[in-house]
C-alpha cells in the first residue's frame, strides 16, 4: 500500500513538473526562459521514453 501511494505521488509530481515546463516553454516572455524550459522538458521526456523501451529519440 505504501509503495502504491509513493508511486502515485511520484506520478503526480512528474506530471505536474512536465506540465509546468510545457506551459513555460510555450508562454514565457523571455526567449532564454523558453529555451531553458524546452531543453529541460526534452531531457525529461527523452529519458522517460528510453526507459519504456522506445529507443533514442532524435
Amino acid at each position: 500500500m505504501v509503495i502504491g501511494l509513493l508511486s502515485a505521488v511520484a506520478a503526480v509530481l512528474y506530471g505536474g513538473t512536465v506540465s509546468v515546463l510545457a506551459f513555460t516553454a510555450t508562454f514565457a516572455r523571455r526567449p532564454a526562459l523558453r529555451r531553458a524550459a524546452r531543453s529541460t522538458l526534452a531531457v525529461l521526456v527523452r529519458d522517460a521514453a528510453e526507459r519504456r523501451g522506445a529507443g533514442p529519440l532524435a
